[in-house]
């Protein structure tokens, strides 16, 4: 049977919103490592590659934030707008920097995931929709 065919007839969806987040930031964190490596061995073409997809996966947090004044939100999108920018300086100082800050967010959200789950599978927050898209941005 057709993968496709199989991962639409799933009743529940294999992923809980949390841990797309937590697959995103390891997506991220993990590009600008690899980033990292490719600066100080001097391979600026592939370190360049990664910074662009780590910023890709940065705007997908982003957008997926709804900015609606609160302080929380406020400061979630100065983080990855930090994230962004420092990413797409690519100097190891603000790749660290970022690296810092998305790993620390992580951290966070790592903490909160069985209250998320439960809160998802609840209903109480929604969950993914199968026009979700976002995990192709680890590719």
């Amino acid at each position: 049977m057709n993968p496709y065919v199989t991962y639409q007839r799933q009743t529940t969806p294999a992923w809980t919103r949390i841990d797309m987040l937590l697959a995103l930031f390891d997506g991220s964190i993990d590009r600008c490592e690899q980033a990292l490596a490719a600066i100080q061995r001097q391979d600026q073409h592939t370190a360049k590659n990664l910074l662009v997809k780590a910023r890709l996966i940065v705007l997908g947090l982003a957008s997926g934030v709804v900015p609606d004044g609160d302080p929380v939100t406020t400061t979630m999108l100065q983080l990855y707008e930090y994230a962004q920018h420092a990413l797409g300086q690519g100097t190891v100082e603000d790749v660290r920097g970022a690296l810092n800050v998305l790993r620390i967010l992580r951290e966070g959200f790592q903490k909160i995931r069985a209250e998320a789950i439960d809160l998802e599978r609840r209903g109480l927050i929604p969950p993914i929709s199968s026009s979700t898209s976002t995990v192709q941005m680890l590719a």
